[in-house]
């Protein structure tokens, strides 16, 4: 059970406008933010046919090889690695592992209905809106053309493609994650926003002047959002 400091939650609400006005960019976490989606989503339901595979992949995966979702969110480990792995210890078949990996990274939704018209309301206020995930490499081969996330988002940070995780503790000085893009558009961390079901947990981000905000909702992940259009 993790302990949260309160110093370290924030809210949009918690900033006045002006503060809200000069921010550059909005960065959203993906997982249990803006979506509630899950690897093998389907075989969790007992009528699928593929149901009995459920139970062997979620021990094998997120039990007795969790070790293994480190390297492969840092683009260490490819989805082809871990499946061949998986199943040469398991004996599940190859194929269709991936087969039902793919339908259930294709499938994700929202977890609001309406997102994307308010992404579209915060970009005509002239604020960037950026996916930013700490993901595996099924997210930009599956995922983001199935949902057309790029027409969406103005761009997406992937944990993968860049090989840093959002709280990677060292160097204390910097968040690695976001370093480059924040310099690529010659901003720094008070320009930005980072929406997340993750806390601040070590005061990292709140040291730096990167304000993050804890979403534990599909309706605080929609109040926060129309916060800052409001607040323009």
């Amino acid at each position: 059970m993790k302990l949260f400091l309160c110093s370290h939650f924030s809210s949009v609400g918690n900033l006045i406008k002006e503060e809200i006005k000069m921010k550059k960019v909005v960065f959203i976490d993906w997982s249990k933010t803006l979506s509630y989606g899950l690897f093998w989503e389907q075989l969790q339901n007992k009528e699928h046919p593929n149901s009995a595979y459920w139970s062997i992949i979620r021990k094998w995966l997120f039990i007795d090889n969790h070790g293994l979702l480190d390297p492969w969110m840092r683009g260490k480990l490819s989805t082809k690695e871990v499946l061949d792995q998986m199943s040469q210890d398991t004996g599940l078949d190859r194929s269709l592992l991936e087969q039902e990996l793919k339908i259930s990274c294709e499938n994700m939704r929202f977890c609001i209905d309406n997102l994307p018209q308010i992404i579209a309301r915060i970009q005509k206020l002239g604020i960037k809106v950026v996916i930013a995930t700490d993901n595996m490499d099924t997210f930009s081969r599956y995922t983001v053309p199935a949902m057309s996330l790029k027409k969406i988002f103005d761009d997406i940070i992937d944990s993968c493609q860049i090989g840093y995780l959002k709280d990677d503790e060292l160097p204390s000085d910097k968040i690695l994650f976001f370093d480059k893009y924040l310099s690529d558009h010659d901003w720094s961390y008070r320009d930005a926003i980072l929406l997340d079901n993750s806390p601040d947990e070590t005061g990292k981000y709140k040291q730096l002047g990167f304000e993050r905000i804890l979403i534990d909702s599909p309706d605080s992940l929609r109040s926060e959002l129309e916060k800052i259009t409001d607040a323009i």
